[in-house]
């Protein structure tokens, strides 16, 4: 038998509704004293009377759980002391709970708020949503505590001037070496290679003239009384500029003239060709040159018997040596920066020294040789390069490791923010000698973990008081995240949730 239980403030429509929606056959209906479906006889006579018509077998207790008999409220209503509430039996059972939804109380009415009846909520029903309410709240405070304890997060950079210790130190990379030995001052060496190509293009600056050569005929006269031979190739230059020659094509043989003469002197005509090319020797008929060797003008001398013509020049950009020195000089450095980008990228953390990359050229080729006429041209290169290595952390523990009995009382030196870099000093067999050098940074020695205790949960007033104390800082910056927890003016209560950093100052 299931039991169904009322508070004061349940109404007979309550009591029917659930009658009508529980599957159970026997029900024992509860009521608590005092309630107003108890104050009416009528109301229990209905109860039963519905619960016949349900099929379904009702007990109905009332004060302190004594059941009510239907005998009695038979009785009751017999005798005559049943209220007239206009209840008709039959018509009114019949109608079930419809009929006594009727029922408003003028004290509800009155009422300035209710809760709203939520039919899927039943177990609200009476006072129990005061509960759910206060349980909904509790819930929702501590959800809210969890956010505010868990989420917030704060990035705390201290800000320090810039500190640094330079140093250097004789090291040897080896082969045979298989691990870093501090105490020695070695470290394993690793050779590594890759194989690039890479086609630049570049400007002609060269320059060259080209062009045709004038030519001539012109007479030579002899006023010797001796035979004259001038070989083809013999040079005439005009006597008005010795500089500005021409050759004889053809051999040129004058005979002996009379003594003294003066018009019947014996001459012969020849063609000539300018030694240069251009048009300054483009000259006009009657110019005359001085032949050969002979200075005395009075006793030999040429004659032009033509205009001189065809002589041409212009001036052309070629490609010259030194372009394609240039070009193959730029496009080997390109090549070694993307060698070593290359290896660094394949073989992380490792330190390639200077004068540690070499190449070799695998194929090396001129889209233009050396003086053909361009305004630009390319060049294609492929590189083998070869590389002397050794591991960055190896280098810098030995560098640190030098200096860190130097490093000023209360500071330390940041081994993230230090560089290092070497070069070789000479190479032995599958040795090398190296010059290992170190730019350490050095930053204060503060405990972190005990700054994040200080300002764990502090508010942004005391946060700043605090780090403004911490000596060798200058600054700081706070960042919170997500950004909407700053409004709050709280760092973070959890230690995990603080990350502090150490920076220099720019």
């Amino acid at each position: 038998m299931k039991r169904i239980e009322f508070d004061e403030n349940s109404k007979l429509a309550d009591i029917l509704n659930s009658i009508k929606e529980t599957s159970e056959k026997e029900l024992e209906i509860f009521v608590f004293p005092g309630s107003e479906a108890l104050k009416l006889s009528a109301n229990i006579d209905a109860i039963n009377h519905f619960a016949e018509k349900e099929d379904k077998k009702v007990v109905v207790k009332g004060d302190f759980g004594k059941e009510i008999p239907k005998e009695e409220v038979r009785k009751e209503v017999s005798s005559g002391k049943e209220e007239n509430l206009g209840f008709v039996e039959g018509a009114d059972v019949a109608r079930g709970a419809e009929a006594a939804k009727s029922e408003q109380p003028a004290l509800e009415k009155k009422s300035k708020f209710t809760l709203p009846k939520i039919p899927s909520l039943g177990f609200l029903k009476g006072k129990k949503w005061v509960y759910f309410a206060a349980g909904s709240g509790v819930v929702l405070v501590i959800v809210l505590l969890g956010v505010f304890w868990f989420v917030p997060q704060a990035t705390v950079k201290l800000i320090t001037e810039p500190q640094f210790k330079e140093a250097e130190l004789t090291l040897v990379a080896s082969t045979s070496a298989d691990e870093v030995d501090l105490e020695n001052g070695t470290v394993p060496l690793k050779i590594l290679d890759t194989t690039q190509e890479d086609v630049t293009e570049a400007k002609s600056t060269g320059t060259k003239t080209v062009g045709t050569q004038s030519k001539g005929r012109v007479k030579i006269i002899n006023r010797e009384t001796k035979d004259k031979i001038f070989f083809a190739g013999t040079t005439i230059k005009t006597l008005s500029n010795p500089i500005l020659t021409f050759t004889l094509d053809d051999t040129a043989t004058i005979s002996a003239s009379p003594v003294a003469c003066t018009n019947d002197c014996k001459e012969t005509a020849v063609n000539v060709t300018a030694a240069e090319i251009g048009d300054a020797g483009n000259l006009a008929a009657g110019t005359k040159f001085q032949v050969g060797s002979v200075i005395d003008t009075t006793k030999v001398v040429a004659e032009g018997l033509t205009n001189f013509t065809g002589g041409s020049s212009k001036k052309l950009t070629v490609v010259s040596s030194d372009d394609q020195k240039k070009a193959k000089d730029e496009l080997m450095k390109k090549l070694e920066t993307k060698a070593k980008e290359a290896l660094e990228k394949e073989n992380t953390g490792i330190v390639i020294p200077e004068d540690g990359l070499s190449g070799e050229i695998i194929n090396e080729i001129y889209s233009k040789k050396v003086g053909e006429e361009a305004n630009d041209f390319r060049l294609s290169l492929q590189v083998k390069f070869t590389a002397k290595s050794f591991s960055e952390d190896d280098l810098k523990n030995l560098l640190i490791k030098s200096i860190s009995q130097s490093v000023p009382s209360g500071y330390v030196i940041d081994r993230d923010s230090s560089t290092v870099k070497a070069e070789i000093l000479e190479q032995t067999g599958e040795s090398l000698k190296v010059l290992g050098k170190i730019k350490a940074s050095l930053v204060p020695d503060v405990d972190k973990q005990k700054i994040k205790k200080n300002i764990a949960g502090k508010d942004f007033g005391a946060t700043d008081k605090y780090l403004r104390s911490i000596e060798s800082i200058s600054g700081f910056e706070i960042k919170i995240t997500p950004s909407v927890f700053r409004v709050l003016g709280f760092m973070p209560f959890l230690t995990s949730k603080i990350k502090v950093e150490i920076i220099q100052k720019e």
